[in-house]
């Protein structure tokens, strides 16, 4: 909750209603007596000395104005197409990029009531896709999330909207986050005191370039092989792919180039021969899957749903390399050369944390270089290069990224010489 006292002094003092004139009581009626006060609201409506809560005390102040943008709110509930579902999770997404607190909790409590889940809330206040399967939601969270960070909307986004909320719902979720904008300005901008008795608790908080934090999404990229066929905005996938330019090669030549596979019918190819591959690799362990540890059978499942939807997955990303452009210092020692990919596989990683840091997920596959010949002549790649890694990418099914685990640092960083330890265990770790 924030300190709303200090602002009272200089912000807007809550009016009661002994202190409305006429038009003011008008208006304070219509909200107090009106559908608010039955439904989302109900019983937190006014405050113990009856002055209104919310945005609606900053709206007595000029009731003209204020009628309108009440008889606008109310309409965006009960006058609109927008399963109710949608509209909120666009509403979430406003209350969570503008931090506002009382916007937040009201319509948490309308989102849990309209059928989202717990999943679906916590993606939105932590800036990530809900989970959810439900076409409308993600189409409204996408468009929200566009006008809200971005200003505009993509052109995939609008025909997926489109197709998910038809013509008129899509019109009427852009005025809801137009509305919503506003409604967030005003509750910013004056800082209501919260209803009597009520602990307000908005969206975590979160860094302001939480998005880019570095430590976060390392720790948190997760081999995402359950993946959504929904598209990718084009800008998103400019942004994920420029991320990857900026890693660093020898002599900084960038001897590297990626190919943004959407074609449906080289993905289908792609499939067919990734399968029996997956399956070959795999099938050593199947016959003891079920003595293994259940994080490798769950593993071995999402690698079986990517087998079977590789097809489906929005973008294909194939890196492919010109072995003139490395300098492999180890071609002549007596062991497996790996130098040429300090080269190559920076950049994969700087597009695997950039898809990660997008709520986008990924995994890095090598399984399709054993096809190479297949594979350069279905994306026309000349001599000498080839290929080195593909990397499915959508938008996650169910969580996605998460914590994941890692030997401690303690047990890989050496002091001096090999096998040294160079840090103590960290307290509370074994």
């Amino acid at each position: 909750m924030r300190h709303w006292f200090s602002r009272l002094m200089s912000g807007l003092r809550p009016l009661t209603p002994d202190a409305l004139d006429e038009e003011q009581r008008a208006l304070y009626d219509a909200i107090r007596t009106g559908p608010r006060a039955q439904g989302l609201l109900d019983g937190v409506l006014t405050r113990a000395d009856g002055s209104l809560v919310g945005p609606f005390d900053a709206w007595l102040r000029s009731p003209v104005l204020g009628s309108l943008l009440e008889r606008l709110g109310m309409a965006l509930r009960t006058d609109t197409l927008v399963p109710a579902a949608a509209r909120e999770a666009a509403i979430l997404v406003v209350a969570r990029a503008w931090s506002a607190d009382f916007e937040w909790w009201a319509h948490r409590r309308a989102a849990q009531d309209a059928g989202l889940s717990e999943a679906d809330i916590e993606a939105i206040a932590r800036r990530r896709p809900p989970p959810t399967d439900d076409p409308a939601v993600r189409a409204a969270h996408e468009i929200a999330i566009e006008l809200v960070y971005k200003r505009a909307l993509q052109t995939t986004t609008l025909a997926q909207a489109k197709a998910a909320l038809g013509e008129r719902g899509l019109v009427e979720v852009v005025m809801a986050v137009g509305v919503y904008q506003l409604v967030s300005g005003a509750l910013n901008s004056f800082q209501p005191p919260p209803p009597t008795g009520v602990n307000i608790e908005g969206p975590p908080p979160v860094e302001e370039h939480a998005g880019y934090d570095f430590y976060h999404a390392a720790s948190t990229l997760r081999a995402v092989r359950k993946l959504r066929p929904d598209p990718i905005p084009e800008a998103t996938l400019r942004r994920v792919l420029k991320a990857a330019t900026w890693a660093p090669s020898g002599g900084n030549r960038q001897p590297w180039r990626v190919i943004a596979v959407r074609d449906p019918a080289i993905k289908q190819r792609f499939a067919e021969l990734y399968r029996p591959r997956w399956t070959a690799y795999t099938e050593p362990y199947r016959a003891e899957l079920e003595t293994l540890a259940a994080s490798f059978q769950g593993a071995v499942a999402a690698g079986d749903h990517l087998a079977e939807h590789l097809h489906e997955t929005p973008v294909v990303a194939v890196f492919c390399f010109d072995p003139e452009g490395l300098a492999i210092t180890d071609a002549e020692l007596d062991r497996p050369s790996v130098v040429g990919g300090g080269s190559l596989y920076p950049a994969v990683q700087n597009l695997l944390l950039a898809c990660r840091t997008e709520g986008l997920g990924c995994v890095l596959t090598t399984l399709l270089c054993a096809e190479e010949e297949t594979v350069r002549e279905l994306l026309g790649i000349p001599e000498p290069w080839a290929t080195y890694a593909h990397v499915p990418i959508g938008w996650p099914v169910g969580g996605g990224h998460g914590p994941i685990a890692r030997r401690p640092v303690e047990t890989v960083a050496y002091a001096d010489q090999f096998g040294e330890p160079l840090f103590p265990p960290e307290p509370g770790t074994g």
